[in-house]
Order: structure tokens, then sequence, then C-alpha cells
């Protein structure tokens, strides 16, 4: 039988005695009193949240109940009523705790277990001296019912209980605990209270009278109908607000990791608690106080998507460099952390990968040049000189990824680069399934527009080469190479030297791409020799009788000049003639081989060109014109959007037919066709399903659905016949998450797709 240990404390108060051997308070001291063991940092973060406390007038009888799952501990609070020295009523907190998240009913079972009357809690009382009690689980208990309480657990919290229900702490726990496991959360609820400073960060409140309830309904109908609950939101606030003042704790951190963990909040979420806190008007309004760029440094931390927008928004302030000192500032206290817990920040370094992944993508995207882009000297092999311009995104995440005690250049460091290249080994297997799955938001984008330059080689887009130079300017030459490649159909000498050393090497592999090196001044100096030798070798006879016709005759003016004391004048002047001839014979073969030399050259160089011409071209054989990028257009806002309800609703799909999928037969996925190395890719076999069903080319990549608008048009006209098809009063081209498109999609991909009786 499992043994749990309960710990407990007090609010500490200064203990007045009364004649009649009671006692009241003299004041709270600050300290808790009657402690049986050292509170964890993570209760009493909660409790200086207010997450257990009652407001003013909160009590209404002789005691209220709080229980809250806080961190890795289960918690429930006693509320009593006290009286101080003057006779004013003061609330007095008895909590009992155990490590453990999932022992609140135990706590709750050894409390009426050790009541006078069984059914009262144990409240504040200064004289009792409590040891840490061990309590044996009972797995025979009787499972707590909720049958007649069955109407609630349908319900959105935070939900009041009606106070005309009888309803005890046990109960109340119970739907709560049943809430949060449907929901995926940490579960709190309050018991006989009747008023709470935080409402809203409850799943369940019962009520201590009517009036209380009907309070209580009043104050969450004021709640914003978009907010959801959220546990522990108040604990997420204080620590937002504590680092923007600059007083970075470590349980501060601890606030965010968590937060990022829950299921629940995503960036809408973020973004209100920011806004809220002037994120927004910072940043539109350009204020650059420290405290509004700690505020926008951690929105970038907590949404990757912003990063780029926030180093921009930095260089373009009046002091960017105090900026990045403020940034970087608080960045080193997040490291401290970071390096204490040897790198155990799952949750914050997942969003900083996928903040650098978005800079990447915007690096493509939108590299934008302006007068205030810097212009730098590139050698090659220190000889060769030319200028390109660096644009300022580029210097800026060259800067944030090389900045020191950075926590995004921690992260960068330690270990980004090895994920980007372990990705990069995996594309070449990974463009089967036509998108990149189990990746983060942003880095599993980066990666899908990836695949198409390792499925199409040859194909290139000049828009890789911010990335490239970027690359090249970190010192990381490998992807320096593949970035040059994607963008110029090559890779300069220089880059191509640091990853293929071996000398005379025109080409090799890396990360399964070709890389053809770029001519240098050798291979230039090199063609030429070789091409005049080939020259001289396939014309030597012709070039000897030349040079000796040129040479005898140059021999017999030279003769005759010698004959001048003998011979008459005119033989001198006949002489000149000769001598003359000979030496112009030899400057016109000279010129005649210089021609005859450039022309080889030229048809040499046509050759070449001519050759790569019909090695590209049947490289490309298999694209069609609409899968060439130069013909394709951005996807706009408005299909954007489109595309997203899609999206949300064809991931709904996968997660329902995941089960159905994994019970398939065996060689069911052989029979319709699915590849052998995609078949535990459940996300692969929905899209191909959803493409047969569609009647769409399974060539359609998915990854440029989202990207291109004549893609998502293909993709929307075929939902648009399908929906048609099915009946539908007013078909829109689009699948929605609650739709009911989706719900035939589904039914047609159990029936006919992946059923092979059903074809």
């Amino acid at each position: 039988m499992t043994m749990i240990y309960i710990h407990e404390f007090s609010t500490g108060i200064e203990v007045k005695r009364t004649s009649d051997g009671g006692w009241e308070s003299g004041g709270f001291t600050g300290q808790y009193m009657n402690c049986t063991r050292e509170i964890p940092p993570e209760i009493l973060n909660a409790i200086s949240n207010r997450e257990f406390s009652l407001s003013e007038g909160g009590l209404q009888g002789s005691w209220a109940m709080v229980g809250r799952q806080v961190g890795g501990y289960s918690v429930v609070a006693v509320v009593s009523r006290g009286r101080d020295d003057r006779g004013r009523s003061v609330s007095l907190y008895r909590y009992f705790w155990c490590e453990g998240k999932d022992y609140i009913e135990a706590i709750l079972r050894s409390m009426i277990s050790r009541s006078s009357n069984k059914v009262d809690p144990l409240v504040f009382d200064p004289d009792d001296q409590p040891l840490s009690t061990g309590y044996r689980l009972n797995q025979d208990s009787q499972p707590v019912s909720l049958d007649k309480f069955a109407e609630y657990l349908d319900s959105s919290p935070p939900i009041v209980i009606l106070y005309e229900q009888p309803c005890t702490h046990l109960i109340l726990n119970e739907i709560a605990k049943e809430i949060a496991k449907r929901q995926g959360q940490d579960y709190s609820w309050a018991y006989k209270v009747a008023a709470l400073e935080n409402p809203w960060y409850f799943q369940v409140i019962y009520p201590a009278s009517s009036e209380a309830e009907n309070n209580f309904k009043e104050v969450l109908a004021r709640r914003p109908r978009d907010s959801v609950f959220i546990s522990g939101e108040a604990g997420i606030k204080t620590a937002i607000k504590a680092i923007i003042k600059g007083r970075v704790k470590p349980e501060h951190i601890n606030s965010l990791e968590i937060a990022l963990a829950h299921p629940q909040i995503d960036a809408q979420f973020w973004n209100k608690l920011l806004d809220g806190l002037g994120a927004s008007k910072a940043y539109k309004d350009k204020i650059y106080s420290e405290p509004m760029v700690r505020l926008l440094t951690l929105k970038a931390l907590l949404i990757p998507k912003f990063l780029p927008e926030f180093l921009i928004w930095m260089q373009t302030a009046p002091k960017p460099d105090d900026c990045w000192e403020f940034c970087r500032k608080l960045q080193a206290s997040i490291v401290t952390e970071y390096k204490k817990k040897s790198g155990d920040l799952p949750c914050l370094t997942r969003n900083v990968k996928d903040g650098i992944y978005s800079l990447l993508s915007r690096l493509i995207t939108k590299p934008k040049f302006s007068p205030s882009d810097s212009t730098i000297k590139h050698k090659l092999r220190g000889l060769v000189h030319y200028k390109f311009y660096i644009p300022q995104l580029v210097k800026a995440t060259k800067l944030l990824l090389t900045q020191k005690d950075g926590f995004w250049s921690q992260v960068y460091r330690v270990s980004f680069t090895t994920d980007l290249g372990y990705a990069l080994t995996q594309i070449p297997d990974l463009w089967e399934p036509g998108i990149i799955t189990n990746y983060p938001e942003e880095q599993q984008n980066f990666l899908t527009n990836l695949q198409q330059f390792w499925q199409y080689p040859g194909r290139i887009d000049k828009n890789y080469l911010s990335l490239a130079q970027f690359f090249e300017e970190v010192k990381l030459p490998h992807f320096a190479a593949i970035f040059y490649q994607i963008s110029t159909g090559e890779v300069p000498p220089n880059i191509f030297s640091q990853v293929s050393p071996r000398r005379h090497i025109k080409q090799g592999k890396l990360f399964e791409m070709m890389l053809i090196r770029k001519k240098g001044w050798r291979d230039h100096i090199h063609s030429a020799f070789f091409a005049g030798i080939n020259f001289v070798k396939d014309n030597f006879r012709f070039i000897l009788r030349g040079m000796v016709i040129g040479l005898l005759l140059g021999a017999i003016g030279l003769t005759t000049i010698l004959l001048i004391n003998i011979l008459e004048e005119s033989m001198v002047i006949i002489g000149l003639l000769l001598g003359t001839i000979g030496l112009t014979t030899i400057l016109l073969i000279s010129s005649l081989l210089i021609s005859l030399y450039d022309k080889a050259l030229q048809a040499s160089r046509k050759k070449k060109i001519a050759t790569l011409k019909e090695e590209l071209t049947s490289a490309q054989a298999s694209t069609t014109d609409t899968n060439n990028p130069e013909t394709l257009t951005e996807i706009s806002p408005e299909n954007q959007e489109l595309f997203n309800r899609t999206h949300e609703a064809i991931k709904a799909m996968i997660t329902n037919l995941t089960d159905y999928i994994n019970q398939l037969p065996p060689n069911t996925l052989n029979s319709i066709g699915i590849p052998e190395n995609v078949q535990d890719n459940n996300e692969y076999i929905v899209l191909f399903c959803v493409k047969q069903i569609l009647r769409i080319d399974q060539n359609l990549q998915y990854g440029e659905i989202r990207q291109y608008n004549e893609r998502w048009q293909k993709f929307s006209d075929a939902i648009w016949k399908y929906q048609e098809k099915k009946g539908a009063n007013t078909p829109d081209g689009v699948i929605d998450k609650d739709g009911r498109t989706r719900g035939w999609l589904e039914e047609d991909i159990r029936n006919q797709c992946l059923n092979q009786d059903g074809g």
C-alpha cells in the first residue's frame, strides 16, 4: 500500500494569550509558522500570487477551503476566522501539501480521518505542533460518485455549482479533476467561499450562500468571452511584471517554462497578456525605454514569429546600441538560470530555436535592402575583390546569434547548428510525404520550403542568397555552401575549399546535394593553358611551316643588308624589303595564331554552356511549368487565412484517424499505395487519402499549397467540387475544423481510401 507524507504550515502571527486561556493575533509576522518541512518555492510563489486568497468578506461560515495543483505538488488551504487584539476579524490560513500532483483527494481524506467530528477539517491552531503525517493510500476507498453532477462536466470553467445542490469538498475535487483531465491541465477549486480575489483562476467554485452564487456569476459574466481558464495565470503575470522591472528570479523563469508547456497557452494568449502590459503600444509608437525593450524581448522569446519584427524594431531605434544592451542584460539573466539547470529549459529552448528558424525564413522571403545596409568587400583567396550588400536583418541576426551572454546565441551555439545539420540530412528521405512533421511550426515551414531543391536538382532561387551570406558571415561554411548552391547554382571557391579540401575537385556532395564549384582565377589560367596546348597540338605542322618561312625570309633580308658594300643601293632597298616581308610574315602568323586561339576558346565555352544547359534541362524534365517557382505568386493574406482554417481541420482529422490507422490490418497501406518508408507517418497517410478522395494529383505538394496562390486555388477548387458532390448548400472550397466537410472526408477515408473492400 502506497505511503505519502503530508506536510503543513500556517499563517505566521504574533500570538497573544487572553485571560480565559484563549489567544488572539498581535499582528502578522511575515513568516510562516508550524512548518513541518521547508516550503517549496513553487507553493510560496502561488501564495504570493494570491492563488489561494479569499477577498474581503470571502469567509461567511466558520471555514472555507481551496485546493490546487501547483507545479509538482498537491496543496489544500483551509481558511478560518480569527481575532486581533482590537476585536477585528482576520482570515488565517492553514496549508497542507505533499509531493505529487494527484494527492489532493488523499489530503482531504487524511483531514477527515484526523478531524474530531469526521466532517470539519483541521483549521488554524497556533498551539498545534504537527509532524509530517504519513498517510497510507487506501486503494479500496469508495470512489466519489458524480452521477448528480454530470451536467457540469461538459461546461466551460470557471463553473459555479448551485448552492441549493448539496456538495462535499471530495465531490468538488472530483469534478475539477475530471474537467482538467479532459482539458489536459492542472486544476483548482474553492469550497464554501463567498468571494475570491481571482475567481477565474478556479475551475469549479461551490459558493457559501445563494447571494455568493449570484455574485460569482455576475463577476464571471464580465470576464471576456474569448478568455480561457488558465491554471496559474496570476503567476505568469507576476513573473512577466517582475522581469519587466529587471527582477529576474528562478521562479519567474520557471513560471514561463511551465506556461509554455501548457496545452491551452498559445500565441493569442501571449499577445493578449503582453499587449495588456503595453507591448503593442511600445512597438507601434517606437517607445525604446529599458522596461519596454525587456517586454518586447520577452515577447520575442514567447512568440517565435515576432523575433524578426523585434530585431527590425531595435535596429530602427534612435540609439540601437542601447536597445541591444537592454536586451542582452535580460538574456544574460536567463542564461544564468539556463546554465544552472544544465540547459534544462526545454520549452524556452524550443521557442528560441523556432525563433531562429523564423529569422532564417525572413531572410529568404524579405531580404530588404536600404541605404543603411552595410557594404563589404568579399575576398576570393585574397586576390579578387568585389562588393555586395548585407541587409540590416542579416546584420541583426548575426549580432543576435553571436552576442555575448545572449540566450539566443547560447542555444544557437549549443544545439541549433547541430539540429539544423541533422534536419538537412533528413530532407532527402522526407520529401516524399510532401511535408516535414514533428517539428515546431517555424522550423517545419523552413524545412518544407527546402524540400523542392532536393526533389528537383538544379532548381535555383536567388532569394536564398541572403541566407548564404549570413552563414558565410558567421563562419559556417557547410551551410553557406548549401545555400550558395541553392541561390546561385554554384559555390564560391573559398567556401567550396572549406567543405571539400581536396584540390582540383570541381563538384561534390554535401547533405546529399550536389555542389558545383564556381571557377576562380586559377581555373581560368588552367583552362587557358591547356586550351593553348591543345591548339598547338592540333595545328603543329601548320605553325612549324609558317615559322620556317618567316625565319627564311628574315634571314634573306639580313644577308642582303650585309652585302651593302658590295651591291648597289637598289639592292640594299631590296634587302630591306625582304627583311620587312619576313618580319611582317611572322607578325601575321602570330596574329593569325592569336585569332585562331580566341575562336577555339569561344567554341570551347559555347560547347560547355550547351552541355550545362542540356544537363539542367534533363534534371528538370519531370518538372512542369506550374512547378517552376518563377511562375507562382506568393500566397495572399486572404488565401493564407483560408488555408489556415483548412490546415487546422486536417490536423484534427489526423488526430481523430490515428487510432483507426494504427489498427489497420497488415498490408493495407501497401495495397493503397503508401510507400513503406512513410507508413508510420499518419499525417502523410491522411494527406494521401485527402488527395485521393478530392481527385488531386498526388504530386501536388502540401507544402506548396501553403505558399502559393495557384497551388491553394487548385486545392480549394477540388474541395469545392467535393462539397457540391456531397450536396453542400453553400460550397466554399474550405475545410473547417467543426464543419460538415471534415466529417464527410473522415468518413470517406475510413470507408473508401483505407478500406480495401470499400474501394
